[in-house]
């Protein structure tokens, strides 16, 4: 055989070889590559999927808390409207405690109470800021009592509290109460509702006697004097 025929075939081989080695390196990575994608292509579809998960949990827990806030914020301004037209029920004029000394353990709240509504408020509970047991009492007959059921105000009616008749008692204080002391009152009705009477002034008047009757009719010296009221 010639010597460059040989060459040629030598060259054409080689040729050959690289073509093959090329066309089986290309398709190796494609494998590779097609392989590596099969193998990401759930992951990332997974990991879109969360994403879009959290993104919905998100969406859906800031909707919740801005329902919630809302509510919240709904019933508290109920709320305070609620207390805002209660206190505007009842009113308070005129009101004023009798002054006392440490010795003297009682004293009475006065004043006119105004029921502005359509409905009798019937108050069963009274508090205050001062130390104390507070009541609503009545004189009847010269005798002055506990009221069996609390204070009616009747609906867009008044009570007039004052010495002789319903007042509100302080009693078991051993502090002096002095005139330009406040006091501050808490009524409570029979459904619940409550009524700030607040900044009452305190005075000095002229002394009193009532005689306390029990539930029994009987006199109970502990109650005998109101002090200054």
């Amino acid at each position: 055989m010639p010597r460059a025929l040989a060459r040629d075939n030598r060259s054409t081989r080689r040729f050959q070889e690289k073509t093959l080695f090329l066309s089986q390196t290309a398709r190796s990575a494609r494998s590779t590559r097609s392989a590596r994608l099969s193998r990401r292509l759930p992951a990332a579809l997974a990991a879109a999927s969360l994403c879009l998960g959290m993104a919905a949990c998100s969406d859906d827990d800031t909707d919740a808390d801005s329902a919630g806030n809302a509510d919240n914020t709904a019933t508290a301004e109920a709320d305070a409207g609620a207390s805002d037209a209660s206190d505007a029920d009842l009113t308070f004029s005129e009101g004023y405690v009798g002054a006392k000394d440490a010795d003297t353990m009682m004293t009475a709240v006065f004043g006119e109470l105004t029921n502005t509504t359509d409905e009798d408020i019937h108050l069963t509970r009274v508090e205050g800021d001062l130390e104390g047991v507070y009541e609503y009492h009545e004189v009847v007959d010269g005798m002055m009592r506990q009221t069996d059921d609390g204070l009616v105000v009747p609906a867009n009616d008044s009570v007039m509290m004052e010495p002789g008749g319903h007042h509100i008692m302080i009693m078991e204080n051993s502090d002096d109460i002095e005139a330009g002391d406040v006091l501050t009152l808490t009524l409570t009705a029979e459904d619940g509702s409550t009524y700030q009477l607040e900044d009452i002034p305190v005075r000095v008047q002229q002394s009193a006697h009532e005689d306390y009757a029990d539930d029994n009719g009987g006199d109970d010296s502990d109650h005998g004097d109101h002090g200054d009221h």
